[in-house]
């Protein structure tokens, strides 16, 4: 009898083991936080996919669908290239509202994007696998909280070698814009190396794709301020050479033209020092009209009088 309870309860533990792998492995170390090994027997070289995170609002208003945690998605070998894909993913959806917002680490430019799409007829918040022709050999594994009302975690292919796939099951794919924010409440925050806002293939250290609303700006830079032009030995155009430069080349002498600043942008501290310069010549300019005007009204006044005398 202690042998048929002994080789029942190994065949339990065996039993429990397979199911595990043939439902991709899944390990709940807490309630509905959990370690899964994603199945991913689709995935192969030229494949785009998406990895199902859990169910949204469609509107029928929903029980409490979340995931809050990492994805790692792997390849490398002595005969692979080098791949390692991170996505931090904190979203949920219940009663009518879905909300978002994902963390990507990755190289180069491949980036994870959330996406929704609908699936056997439901719909989901879905994480697109970022793209590369090599695909994840060692495939993707979750650790976090996750919680769906119906398939979670599940990992769909939407295309491979060019041609759509699963377009019997899988529909409507579109972005989703994060609607979660991030804040970061700390003494000091250093990013070394290129920040892009708007974009994610920054040319700067900062590249901002949009506007940029400030209550007060100050640059430091090593330009010198063009305070020489005040200096005595100075020279600088006369009105006559300014005209018949700008009627040649359509600009001011050494401010970039409309097709240069098309082509390179505008360096603000550059461009405010020179139209700093130019108002200071403009400056003197006047100055020295205002000398020859009042010297022309003296002499036309002495003339007046001399005038006046002869008569």
């Amino acid at each position: 009898m202690k042998y048929l309870k002994l080789r029942f309860f190994i065949l339990t533990i065996v039993f429990t083991l397979f199911w595990s792998v043939l439902n991709a492995q899944v390990t709940t170390l807490s309630g509905d936080y959990v370690h899964k090994v994603i199945n991913s027997t689709e995935n192969a070289d030229y494949t785009k996919s998406l990895i199902l995170l859990h169910e949204i609002y469609d509107g029928t208003l929903l029980s409490d669908n979340y995931l809050v945690g990492t994805i790692a998605a792997r390849r490398g070998s002595t005969s692979a290239g080098n791949r390692l894909n991170v996505a931090t993913i904190n979203s949920s959806s219940a009663y009518s509202s879905t909300y978002a917002n994902l963390i990507s680490n990755d190289e180069a430019d491949y980036l994870w994007k959330l996406k929704t799409c609908r699936y056997n007829g439901k719909k989901y918040l879905a994480l697109e696998v970022p793209y590369l022709a090599a695909y994840h050999q060692n495939g993707f594994q979750f650790v976090g909280w996750v919680k769906s009302s119906a398939l979670s975690l599940e990992f769909v292919t939407y295309e491979k070698n060019g041609i759509a796939q699963n377009t019997n099951i899988l529909k409507e794919i579109t972005d989703f814009v994060p609607n979660r924010k991030i804040s970061n409440h700390v003494s000091r925050f250093n990013v070394l190396g290129k920040v892009g806002i708007g974009t994610d293939d920054p040319q700067a250290d900062l590249a901002v794709n949009g506007d940029i609303l400030a209550k007060q700006i100050k640059v430091k830079t090593d330009i010198t301020v063009p305070d020489y032009v005040f200096e005595p030995g100075y020279k600088m155009n006369t009105l006559e050479q300014i005209e018949e430069f700008v009627k040649k080349h359509k600009h001011l002498p050494e401010i970039p033209s409309a097709k240069e600043i098309e082509k390179e942008g505008l360096n603000v501290a550059e461009m405010n020092l020179l139209l700093l310069k130019k108002m200071e010549e403009m400056t003197l300019q006047m100055i020295q009209m205002n000398k020859t005007l009042v010297k022309q009204t003296e002499e036309l006044k002495q003339l007046k009088e001399n005038r006046s005398m002869v008569r």
